[in-house]
């Protein structure tokens, strides 16, 4: 009988244990079991996400929107315009016009929505049309009745053609067993590495910087997200009941730039928050921090488990354990 209750303890704490590393919660690492791809990339993530609810109503977006990362610009300088369509439609692309203060047309660019209807693209301040200094307007459309605005200032150049070089790209971000490919743009560095620190929900960015630049980062609600906390419910912990991350009401990231909070540019739909991101030159360091987050050894709970079952059924099969007692 003693076995017996020995055996049946060793079960309930190896279930506890493994439920206490993996259980999704608010404001802890969480997994989210439709992911188990060991290799994608953000894109990838929203074709799965395609027909599911996201982290936010739908609803709650604006039919388009367009935003840049930076509000101020010079002669050279890539200007990064990130945008999001809420409705999009098969073969209907968005048009983005620049214009200066003067209302004269400086540059016209068509492209197509991603599958979740985001959107990135980045213009050349430079050339003969960029000379004179003001406030420049961009306005992007959608169709015929879908428009939004976004404004920065341009500190105006020489007519000549300088490029200041932007690097477009992604990077292999691996959380335990799982790679997010996480697409950024970067101008004035480049990116040395990205890592998740689970247990302060937060996304560090490590950088080598020329010059005062910015870095437009896109993450997958999955990995990383911010939502404002619950009620409090005393109850959940007696229960075991789970919080619904995706159904709360987002949250800012706190951004520090070595250890100094800035406010990024953000465009967001249901399945990605993109975040631009401003720094000076000799900055080195980018913390994102969120609530929620992917769970740095999340399968090691998991292998725990089948560890200890494992053992148990060793042991049992040599002294003869069994679950009751033989009368």
């Amino acid at each position: 009988m003693r076995r017996a209750n020995i055996f049946i303890a060793i079960i309930v704490i190896t279930l506890a244990i493994s439920l206490s590393l993996s259980t999704p919660v608010f404001a802890q690492s969480v997994t989210n079991p439709k992911y188990s791809d060991s290799n994608q990339t953000a894109y990838d993530l929203l074709q799965q996400e395609a027909n599911q609810t996201g982290g936010i109503s739908k609803a709650t977006l604006a039919p388009l929107s367009i935003h840049t990362d930076l509000p101020t610009y010079n002669q050279g300088d890539t200007i990064v315009m990130t945008g999001h369509v809420r409705d999009a439609q098969n073969a209907t692309a968005v048009t983005l016009r620049v214009f200066n203060e003067l209302k004269n047309l400086i540059a016209v660019a068509q492209l197509s929505p991603s599958s979740d209807g985001s959107f990135t693209k980045t213009f050349l301040a430079t050339g003969p049309l960029w000379k004179d200094a003001g406030n420049y307007t961009i306005i992007a459309q959608y169709g015929l009745y879908t428009n939004d605005t976004a404004t920065f200032h341009y500190n105006g150049g020489s007519g000549t053609t300088i490029i200041t070089q932007a690097i477009n790209s992604t990077y292999p971000l691996q959380s335990g067993s799982q790679i997010y490919n996480i697409p950024y743009i970067i101008k004035g560095g480049t990116v040395s590495s990205m890592s998740i620190l689970a247990s302060q929900y937060t996304l560090e960015i490590a950088l080598n910087t020329n010059a005062d630049g910015s870095i437009t980062v896109t993450l997958p609600r999955n990995m990383i997200d911010a939502k404002i906390p619950p009620p409090p419910n005393p109850d959940a912990n007696l229960t075991g009941v789970k919080v619904n991350t995706a159904s709360l009401e987002d949250s800012t990231f706190i951004v520090t730039v070595n250890g100094k909070q800035i406010t990024p540019t953000e465009t967001k739909n249901q399945f990605v928050r993109i975040l631009s991101i401003p720094f000076h030159n000799g900055d080195s360091k980018i913390d994102i921090i969120g609530t929620v987050i992917v769970p740095e050894f999340g399968p090691i709970a998991a292998l725990v488990l089948a560890i200890a079952i494992i053992s148990i059924i060793a042991v049992s099969a040599k002294t003869g354990l069994r679950f009751m007692p033989k009368y």
